[in-house]
């Protein structure tokens, strides 16, 4: 956000509002938000379910905060070209803390040990989120991720949990 050229006002706003992405999977019941495997197509649509649960979850309040949190919560499934969830929504109709989102979200995803999947290397999940520039993200948002990498990795690294 901050290489996106945001103030430092919104730059802490996606800080506290980034965590809250998820928070509608807690209206998903837990046989489906467990599952160790590949989620079956009736699995998938439920789980589809999570972001506007979780804007749901967040609406109404007109602080900053919460309105980003709903912002994103409600987008960071939608893709730069139009095939995620849950609008359809494409490119620049994608709020861009969503997107910033996104890619976070699967970066530190791909990063990550899961019950379904090991982790990925940090140059595997680079090289994944470059071929999804100009369809799962943002071109401009990948750019600055790659311009910021450094960075990242030094925040991961205090921050990492084994």
């Amino acid at each position: 956000a901050r290489s996106l050229g945001w103030d430092a006002n919104a730059q802490e706003l996606l800080l506290n509002a980034s965590p809250m992405h998820d928070i509608g999977k807690i209206g998903i019941p837990d046989h489906i938000l467990l599952k160790p495997g590949k989620f079956e197509p009736e699995e998938w649509e439920i789980m589809k379910n999570h972001a506007a649960i979780g804007a749901e979850i967040l609406s109404g309040d007109d602080s900053e905060l919460l309105r980003m949190a709903e912002e994103i919560a409600q987008h960071h499934h939608e893709k730069w070209d139009g095939s995620g969830y849950p609008a359809g929504l494409q490119g620049q109709d994608i709020p861009q803390s969503a997107r910033i989102v996104a890619l976070a979200d699967v970066f530190d995803a791909l990063l990550s040990d899961r019950p379904y999947k090991k982790s990925w290397t940090v140059e595997e999940a680079v090289e994944f989120i470059r071929s999804q520039s100009g369809r799962h993200f943002d071109p401009e948002v990948v750019a600055h991720f790659e311009q910021c990498l450094p960075e990242l990795l030094d925040i991961r690294a205090k921050y990492h949990e084994p």
